[in-house]
């Protein structure tokens, strides 16, 4: 059993941020919360509706500075999953351990999948951790 099995379920809602229903950001950052005492912004009124993918990649390039990428094959969990939807940047998961993360869609609920293998390997951006989770220097 893992910390982050309790996550597992927990339907979609758009801009959704609490047990009841989130969207993929509404996800990871009640896990982030929850799990790791990380207070990431809502942003819940940053978007319209997270069908506007655009919207989305703007706010995440605009968003991004305190998230530091990591090697494909030096992620852990807590780390972030960036994945392309077409050619924008819209959607997010969260490493539960190296090859999975934990993640909701529209339509479904969170689930733990792999980003290593289709349906996601082909539309993996990039690993990044938050700088409050890397190690001091």
């Amino acid at each position: 059993m893992s910390e982050f099995d309790a996550f597992v379920g927990i339907p979609y809602a758009d801009r959704g941020r609490a047990r009841d229903g989130c969207d993929c950001y509404g996800l990871l950052r009640l896990v982030m919360a929850e799990l790791r005492g990380v207070d990431l912004p809502a942003f819940s009124g940053a978007y319209v509706t997270t069908a506007d993918r655009a919207a989305l990649a703007g706010l995440i390039a605009g968003e991004i500075a305190p998230w530091q990428p990591v090697a494909l094959g030096e992620e852990r969990a807590f780390d972030g999953v960036l994945l392309r939807h077409g050619r924008a940047l819209s959607h997010i998961g969260l490493v539960v351990m190296p090859g999975r993360m934990l993640h909701v869609s529209e339509g479904g609920a969170s689930c733990i999948e792999s980003y290593r293998a289709p349906p996601w390997s082909h539309r993996l951006a990039g690993i990044f951790r938050y700088r409050s989770l890397l190690p001091c220097s």
